[in-house]
């Protein structure tokens, strides 16, 4: 009979331990939103090259006792003109901070584009213009974050962007430069497991 409870317990833990997604606030401005996917409509935000949190994709978590996950999607940013150049060697590199300029981690993406490669969704753009006509993210890299107990504003800012064609190398880090796009915000508080006493 006991064995049969603490198998029950045992097969009820995972579902305990499973946090439910809660909402929070995007206070991203305006003209960093570069559009929304046709398909999964999600919104896609422009990341900035900056140390200043204000200029970053800014986001205000809830309040939580026990902390939780923080996901969202990295992309590059790129201008797939005709001149651009490939196959080109891309690599991306952005910083989440939190309380000003703490570093909560600095996360890469880097991959190779091919003629004709595509992003995996069609993105619905903010802006009509004609230089935002040919930028698209490229390829997907999803960034899990532990966030501690408590209420906590992050911002996700750029650092720098590198281009390699053949032998030579771009980089990219000047203030004010958009060198990434982030999408699919997800924010889930740890819930408790089961513990077991006698």
């Amino acid at each position: 009979m006991i064995s049969l409870l603490i198998s029950v317990l045992l097969a009820w833990m995972p579902f305990a331990q499973e946090g439910k997604d809660i909402p929070f606030d995007i206070r991203a401005r305006q003209n960093l939103l570069m559009g929304k996917g046709g398909t999964s409509g999600s919104l896609y935000y422009d990341v900035v090259i900056t140390r200043q949190p204000t200029q970053g994709i800014l986001i205000k978590l809830p309040y939580t006792k026990k902390g939780g996950k923080f996901s969202f999607d990295l992309h590059h940013r790129i201008a797939m003109t005709e001149d651009f150049g490939l196959p080109a060697e891309v690599t991306t590199v952005i910083e989440v901070l939190s309380g000003g300029t703490t570093s909560l981690g600095v996360y890469t993406i880097a991959d190779t584009i091919n003629a004709g490669d595509k992003f995996d969704e069609t993105i619905i753009k903010a802006s009509l213009a004609e230089i935002d006509k040919f930028i698209t993210p490229m390829f997907r890299k999803t960034i899990t974050m532990d966030i501690r107990p408590g209420p906590q504003s992050i911002s996700i800012v750029g650092q720098m962007l590198m281009i390699t064609r053949g032998a030579t190398t771009t980089r990219v880090d000047t203030p004010g430069t958009r060198i990434a796009a982030v999408s699919n915000f997800k924010f889930a508080e740890t819930s408790p497991g089961v513990s077991l006493t006698r």
